[in-house]
């Protein structure tokens, strides 16, 4: 069981979007290929994190062609092991914000518990829950389709950092939805 922070349905100014990519191979975070975090103040873009991760196993064709991630570009990158300590400490308390969170979120808990079995317990927000309230007439709530109907730039998906960025403007525009239709609280609007 993991004891993550609360599950927050909320907009708040100060937060960190993370994405993960993997190797399409499971969920567990020996597959990790990439992790990246995009840290926001007052709705800005202060500070980014983002490193390519050794995985044990093999990147699935599909998932090389998806991201353009190879195995020969993990050859030289660290283990997870090596970067989810300075991983975590880029969170700081921050809430976590990300498209379909909880993926990316348990991975990084899990690799952080198993390396210094320390938990980490930062609250969470997820775009995707607040798009399937806030966005109706979507055909699907994926990010690069919200991307899309947003009209936020993607011209890089399924990379760490692109989409931290892009996730970071689509949560933007979600609160500004949610002000302007008054459907969801937001702090320090």
């Amino acid at each position: 069981m993991r004891f993550k922070g609360d599950k927050i349905l909320y907009f708040v100014p100060d937060f960190t979007v993370i994405d993960l990519e993997t190797t399409g191979r499971g969920n567990h975070f020996s597959n990790i290929t990439e992790i990246s975090a995009v840290k926001y103040r007052n709705y800005k873009e202060v500070a980014t994190y983002s490193k390519l991760v050794k995985a044990r196993h093999k990147i699935l064709p599909f998932v090389t062609e998806l991201t353009g991630i190879t195995d020969e570009m993990l050859v030289d990158a660290p283990d997870i092991s090596e970067v989810i300590g300075d991983f975590v400490a880029f969170l700081e308390d921050d809430v976590i914000v990300g498209h379909n969170v909880n993926f990316d979120f348990n991975l990084v808990y899990d690799a952080y518990y198993t390396t210094y079995r320390k938990t980490v317990s930062n609250d969470y927000s997820d775009t995707l829950h607040f798009s399937r309230i806030l966005v109706e007439d979507s055909p699907n709530h994926k990010l690069g389709t919200l991307c899309q109907y947003f009209g936020i730039e993607r011209d890089v998906g399924h990379r760490g950092l692109p989409d931290c960025l892009q996730t970071g403007d689509l949560y933007i525009k979600l609160k500004d939805k949610a002000l302007k239709e008054e459907k969801l609280f937001v702090l320090g609007s």
